[in-house]
């Protein structure tokens, strides 16, 4: 839904553990991803890379997960991320091994997620979590 020429509002849902999830596409792919506003970077799965024509840009770099947990993380190029064929920015993903996190939502009873959208994207786009209407305001 549109509220604004500069306002999209995109639909989420709430999983059993209370984590909001949302369909998106990159590069024309669709994906489920987790919204965090916790995570500096948007991440996909590394394993995922080709399936959403992700190419690597640079070298492994160390990254601190939740609790301090360490990761070795690539950066993406660019790509399209859209919401309903919305294109809504131009991200550069943070590509890494999403298994532990999928690990988790599969014991909660969950499905798999393909990526996170963090706050690089939240903050860019001034990104507001409405919890009643189970929506994400961005501008773009």
């Amino acid at each position: 839904m549109f509220n604004s020429p500069y306002e999209i509002e995109i639909e989420l849902r709430l999983t059993s553990s209370q984590h909001l999830l949302g369909d998106f596409e990159v590069n024309g792919q669709e994906g489920v991803f987790l919204i965090d506003t916790g995570a500096s970077n948007s991440c996909m799965d590394e394993g995922l890379a080709k399936q959403f024509s992700l190419s690597i840009a640079g070298y492994p770099q160390p990254m601190t997960g939740a609790g301090n947990e360490k990761l070795s993380a690539q950066a993406s190029n660019k790509s399209s991320l859209s919401y309903k064929s919305q294109v809504l920015a131009q991200l550069e993903f943070m590509l890494i091994d999403m298994q532990p996190i999928n690990t988790a939502f599969k014991e909660q009873g969950e499905s798999p997620i393909d990526g996170i959208i963090g706050a690089d994207l939240l903050q860019q786009h001034n990104g507001v979590i409405d919890y009643a209407r189970r929506s994400l305001k961005l501008k773009v």
